[in-house]
């Protein structure tokens, strides 16, 4: 009987894990060669890995305990809206960083010696991106260094611009300088749009705290005061009932953070074509 309802908790530790994967859109054996843990993401999953160790020697209920685990591992940065406010900033620095390649351009530079002026003193969220697409130039054409920028960034802005500069590139366009200026008032635009959307999402995730919130000092309150009132949670039927509860309530909160993701899939920049390297001569140095 224990034994069976460890291996229960073991299942639904690892369906928990499936449906955030599966919520994000990674792929499990993708994510897993690709995971590197922040310091951030690794204090999560060791304050989790105390909540759950803490639930477990509260009640001795092994879905009780993953749960807790991964709540307090995901809940934190689920709630918060970071993803919005990082996407925003991410928008804001590509409109920043399109003003600076207009200005350097104005100054009779071409689109590439631009792009390489302005990796010293890139807009910061985008630094790392722009040093690597300027160190790109020196043995990739144009358009593959772009592609790769704009899959870096992971941002619809970066598509929108990469997208342009390619197209003006394959096409000789001399009046980059106008180009560069539209693309400035499109980023800010789709910016706003963002900002607008969030505002009203954010009284959602506002209202989900809340109620996440209240849901869980009530079980803490139950579990001290009590007792008695959950016991048939600790039987094997319970367990399982209480594996179905917590598998429904995880659902809920992954299609809540869907709400936070900025849709990519119609990102064409990310397919490389064979005629990188004929647009690339055309969008060199000049």
């Amino acid at each position: 009987m224990t034994s069976f309802v460890l291996l229960l908790g073991a299942g639904t530790g690892v369906g928990l894990l499936l449906i955030v994967a599966g919520a994000r859109g990674v792929t499990p054996a993708v994510g897993l060669r690709r995971a590197t843990i922040s310091r951030p993401a690794l204090r999560r999953i060791l304050l989790g890995a105390m909540a759950g160790l803490a639930a477990f020697a509260l009640t001795g209920w092994p879905v009780l305990a993953l749960l807790t685990l991964a709540g307090a591992t995901t809940l934190p940065r689920m709630l918060s809206g970071s993803r919005r406010r990082v996407a925003a900033a991410r928008s804001e620095a590509v409109a920043q960083w399109i003003e600076m390649l207009r200005d350097t351009m104005a100054g009779a530079a071409g689109l590439e010696e631009a792009i390489v002026v302005s990796a010293r003193r890139p807009p910061q969220p985008i630094a790392a991106a722009i040093g690597k697409l300027a160190a790109r130039l020196n043995h990739q054409p144009l358009p593959s260094a772009l592609r790769a920028f704009a899959a870096e960034v992971d941002d619809p802005t970066a598509d929108l611009l990469a997208a342009a500069l390619i197209t003006a590139a394959g096409n000789e366009t001399r009046d980059l300088g106008r180009l560069l200026a539209a693309l400035v008032e499109a980023t800010r635009a789709q910016a706003q749009m963002r900002a607008s959307v969030d505002a009203g999402r954010a009284q959602v995730r506002s209202a989900t705290r809340l109620v996440t919130g209240v849901t869980a000092l009530f079980t803490v309150a139950l579990l001290v005061f009590s007792r008695g009132y959950l016991a048939p949670y600790a039987t094997l039927e319970g367990q399982l009932w209480l594996t179905v509860v917590g598998g429904v309530f995880a659902a809920s909160l992954v299609l809540l953070a869907r709400l936070d993701r900025v849709d990519r899939s119609a990102a064409p920049l990310l397919v490389t074509t064979s005629d990188d390297t004929n647009t690339g001569t055309a969008g060199g140095r000049r």
